[in-house]
């Protein structure tokens, strides 16, 4: 009754100053306390590093000094979406706590992160270091955990606000019988069975797919990391979902290292431990939790005591100006997250988001849903011979004219690089769908004027249905990537819708790309030999090293249908090294045999020239054996000579410089300037042979062959005709004074075995 009465009394101002002045002094004391933590730091944390670097140094052993003196630049691998442990922005800037720590790290060490992207199967070579691993689900044999992680968060449970509960979840003991999601790829879930087993988990992929199902009611609760779910639902503005409570189990993240770097994984465990009184710092930095509202309260109290002391607006209007600066500032971080930089256009994240609730209208409206995957022809050329600067502005511009051929309500988005999507929702019939694809690829196939200069490009345009293809978003985006490089296949400058046997294609590509990951350390590939006849006397003095794939199950693999996934996958370089040695050793036992001048032809991907250490250093592999350079002739393609960077030329010339010779391949296929190869001091063309197999008299690839033949031995270049196979194109090609021949007239491919066996026989018929 005392309190009761209390609140009714009549306050004099008196009273209202004395409570006014108390609460000023006291917010004032602790606004004072609050800018005291935050100008401290500096002096602190310049103290502490120091301290840091002396108790690290005490730690290190000699061999550890020596190896980061030895090692100043170190790769790390670092995840794009995992928010916000670590994910990259549209920039392509990398953000995140493990960024943080990185950074700590790199300043006590002294040394330089590198960043690369990561992949489950990535190769040492590529990365040190990966720079988060969650709870110890580290997948790729070749690197290992530091003995402990470095984040620890508890696992939560998550329940939808909005659904009546019959009682109040704080526990797990609140959820016997209820239906829990929780991540499929996490080995968490088993423990929680284990020791719960009256739960019914449901197992999910995504952090997207639990709030789905948490949204729906299919699930009572989603149980899942602290600092990550309380991110994405922050970030996500998931008003529904609220945080109920703490499990007993919690959730790591460690870093990995190389196996063969027991150096690294030593300094890195002692300089995280040396750290990690910061660790508190660090994540509180990455919270989003209500950590500001003391501050708020401090502030409210300043405020209020200024207000009723001295009617002062200003404080008011300085608060406010803070709080629109922030609210400008989430604005902006959510930008940056959703929208591209460069074209403006919605970016991937926002795209997934678009087309979920596309397909959500379209199951209400049962109207279908089409998505066209976009990617635009010859950008590369755009790139490289004019600059990513104008071809930034071009991408922007095709960005534009892609927006004005689709309607208000659908989504056009950049999804990185050169590739584009569009969602048009609630479709009629599909021949607005076509209709808007023809009118993409008429407005990108007009001209681009940039700076002055003119650009021609077009696109290659995939498109999959909803729900006719595939009730999946995941599929229906892996539908439209596959549509449209069957679009590229086609020819480009076309749309294609999805089909079956695309998807059958697109799954023995992947089944190819799988299997040629393991295909290499299992020895399955063997090289044979092709030989080259000199036409004039029928002697062989040179043969063409060719890869073969005895796969276990699907027998010889031609390169046809290996090289360019290789090429995809960056295999190629594997593949290359692997053939170039092993020519080497065979090229060893032809001369060591029968003919010391033997010459082996190997073919080169352009993509192995972006690896030019990996191609010089093969010369210290053939002065080691002891091989003159002039037995090796390298197989290059046209187009790589004509989009020669200064990298290009300069490998070319050390290869030269050895003795090494050049060799283009499929010669007649490409832009054919028998001139410009001269520039390069090429050594051989061989005509594709796709003309050799209509060669006929007074034909044209008869007269075409006859022209490339003459002109190249007024240049001084050897030519050998390809694909030879019965004696009357043996006939003309000797009659044209074509220097080689190779196919199938004089010998398939074969083992060196058979190389040497017909080098043998060759020698006898000489004698």
């Amino acid at each position: 009754m005392q309190s009761s009465n209390l609140l009714h009394r009549p306050i004099s101002l008196k009273l209202i100053i004395q409570l006014a002045v108390f609460c000023f002094l006291l917010s004032w004391t602790q606004l004072s306390k609050i800018v005291a933590e935050t100008i401290q730091p500096d002096k602190v944390v310049s103290a502490q590093k120091i301290q840091n670097a002396q108790e690290l140094s005490a730690r290190l052993t000699p061999n550890e000094k020596v190896w980061l003196e030895k090692n100043p630049n170190i790769k790390v691998a670092v995840k794009n979406g995992w928010m916000p442990i670590e994910f990259k922005l549209e920039s392509d800037e990398h953000r995140g706590l493990s960024i943080d720590y990185l950074a700590r790290l790199a300043s006590l060490l002294r040394v330089n992160f590198i960043i690369t992207n990561y992949t489950d199967n990535i190769d040492p070579e590529e990365a040190d270091i990966i720079s988060a691993v969650s709870n110890k689900s580290l997948k790729n044999h070749k690197y290992q955990l530091l003995n402990q992680p470095f984040l620890v968060f508890p696992l939560a449970i998550y329940t939808n606000k909005n659904t009546k509960k019959e009682l109040t979840i704080r526990s797990l003991e609140d959820l016997d019988g209820a239906r829990v999601a929780i991540f499929k790829s996490s080995p968490l879930g088993q423990k929680i069975h284990e020791n719960y087993p009256k739960l019914n988990l449901v197992y999910v992929d995504i952090a997207d797919e639990a709030f789905e199902e948490l949204r729906t009611g299919r699930v009572e609760a989603y149980i899942g990391n602290e600092m990550v779910v309380d991110y994405h639902i922050a970030f996500n503005r998931l008003r529904f979902a609220e945080k109920s409570g703490l499990t007993p189990f919690t959730s790591s993240v460690s870093m990995a290292v190389r196996n063969d770097r027991p150096e690294l994984a030593s300094i890195l465990e002692k300089a995280l431990a040396i750290i990690e009184p910061e660790n508190e710092e660090l994540i509180k930095k990455w919270s989003v939790t209500d950590v500001n509202n003391s501050q708020f309260i401090v502030g409210l109290l300043v405020a209020t005591s200024i207000i009723l002391l001295l009617g002062l607006i200003r404080f008011y209007r300085l608060k406010q100006a803070i709080k629109k600066k922030d609210a400008e500032s989430q604005q902006q971080i959510w930008y940056q997250a959703n929208f591209d930089f460069l074209t403006k256009l919605p970016n991937r994240h926002l795209l997934h988001n678009r087309l979920e609730q596309a397909l959500e209208r379209a199951n209400r409206s049962n109207l279908p849903v089409g998505l066209l995957y976009i990617d635009l022809d010859n950008f590369k050329h755009v790139n490289d011979q004019s600059g990513h600067t104008v071809g930034d502005k071009l991408l922007a511009e095709a960005a534009t004219r892609i927006s004005s051929c689709v309607r208000s309500s659908d989504t056009a988005a950049r999804i990185g690089g050169d590739e584009f999507m569009v969602i048009m929702a609630e479709l009629k019939d599909i021949y607005s769908l076509e209709k808007t694809c023809q009118k993409i690829l008429i407005e990108l196939e007009k001209p681009f004027s940039i700076d002055n200069k003119v650009f021609f490009i077009s696109a290659s345009i995939g498109v999959t249905l909803y729900p006719d293809d595939s009730q999946s978003t995941e599929e229906l985006l892996v539908y439209a990537d596959q549509a449209m490089y069957e679009a590229k296949k086609l020819g480009r400058n076309r749309y294609q819708f999805f089909t079956q046997s695309i998807q059958s294609i697109s799954s023995n590509r992947l089944s190819i790309a799988n299997d040629l990951r393991s295909a290499m350390n299992k020895e399955q590939f063997i090289v044979y030999y092709q030989p080259i006849i000199n036409l004039k006397d029928a002697s062989i003095t040179k043969a063409e090293a060719l890869i073969r794939w005895n796969h276990p199950t699907k027998g010889l693999i031609s390169p046809a249908n290996f090289i360019p996934i290789a090429e995809e996958t960056g295999l190629i370089g594997a593949l290359g090294q692997f053939v170039f040695h092993q020519a080497l050793k065979d090229l060893s036992i032809i001369r060591n045999h029968l003919n010391s001048d033997f010459q082996l032809s190997i073919n080169v991907s352009p993509n192995q020239f972006h690896h030019p250490e990996i191609l010089l250093n093969w010369l210290k592999n053939i002065q080691e054996l002891g091989i003159p350079g002039k037995c090796i002739s390298l197989e290059i393609t046209e187009g790589l000579l004509l989009e020669a960077s200064s990298t290009v030329l300069n490998t070319l010339s050390s290869l030269q410089e050895a003795g090494i010779e050049l060799s283009i391949d499929d010669f007649g296929t490409g832009y054919s300037a028998l001139a410009y190869l001269k520039k390069f001091d090429i050594n051989y063309v061989k005509i594709d042979k796709s003309f050799i197999q209509n060669l006929a008299s007074d034909n044209y690839d008869a007269v075409l062959c006859e022209a490339i033949i003459h002109m190249a031995q007024k240049l001084d270049i050897k030519v050998i005709a390809e694909g030879i196979e019965n004696a009357s194109q043996q006939s003309l090609l000797t009659q044209f004074k074509c220097n080689y021949g190779q196919g199938y007239l004089f010998a398939k491919p074969g083992t060196l075995d058979q190389l040497l066996g017909l080098l043998h026989a060759s020698k006898k018929v000489s004698h």
